[in-house]
């Protein structure tokens, strides 16, 4: 799940029910685990068709020259715990960023992000569910959140809703892989920003899908394409190594 509008994911184990996926360990991680990416060159890659028995195949995937790690640590190895007293796991990136969510046996909820790099924390006043447990083919799920944070000075407030539908199942084929039964989920993000000082606005919108089997709690293929008023983005990754340490 997950771009976050800028990040994020779902993770999600699929079982068999009268044919249909059906999924009880969505972003279930537990601290230590860790994820390495390989990102990849997003220009033509189309996600495919949804629907019944389906085959994507992205075996011909060019590969960028870089990858990105995600690490599932504790907040209090972080300088952040305070700002996020609910969280109860972080996402800790290869490129700085820092993902702090609360987790419970059925549910996931976004509570704000840091960047390391650029000194930004984004906080969700209002958290934004990302993964629900059981999910299984066909069903949907929506959340409303609102964010508050600041970018150079400028203080920004947010309003945004999410929409999480697993719109197919099938077959996967990546440039390390065949993958079976496999389901694909599409989240939508739509997030209205509005700059305090001057009252105006701008609206983001990220839809993601990913794709997951059995044998891995991690997604096995994220793509992401993000659309505002001011910039526009794609990116695609695919999973190389999932390790809990």
């Amino acid at each position: 799940m997950k771009k976050i509008l800028l990040f994020g994911q779902i993770i999600l184990f699929p079982i068999f029910i009268f044919g249909q996926n059906e999924i009880h360990n969505a972003e279930n991680f537990s601290e230590g685990t860790v994820l390495v990416f390989q990102n990849c060159i997003s220009e033509n890659v189309s996600v495919g068709k949804a629907g019944k028995n389906q085959i994507w195949d992205f075996s011909s995937l060019s590969a960028e020259d870089n990858q990105i790690t995600e690490e599932m640590i504790s907040p209090e190895e972080t300088t952040f715990k305070t700002v996020f007293p609910d969280a109860n796991l972080v996402e800790k990136y290869s490129d700085g960023r820092l993902v702090f969510m609360n987790k419970t046996n059925t549910e996931n909820y976004l509570l704000g992000f840091v960047d390391t790099e650029s000194e930004m924390t984004m906080n969700y006043p209002k958290p934004m569910l990302f993964a629900k447990r059981p999910i299984k083919f066909g069903d949907k799920f929506n959340n409303e959140y609102e964010t508050e944070y600041s970018v150079k000075g400028m203080d920004f407030k947010g309003k945004g809703t999410v929409s999480i539908v697993a719109d197919g199942y099938g077959t996967l084929i990546l440039p390390n892989g065949k993958y079976e039964n496999v389901l694909r989920v599409k989240i939508t993000q739509t997030q209205t920003d509005k700059l305090i000082k001057y009252q105006s606005e701008s609206i983001t919108e990220t839809i993601s899908y990913v794709w997951f089997d059995a044998n891995h709690t991690s997604a096995l293929l994220k793509i992401d394409e993000t659309k505002s008023t001011y910039y526009n983005n794609k990116s695609v990754q695919y999973l190389l190594s999932e390790v809990n340490k």
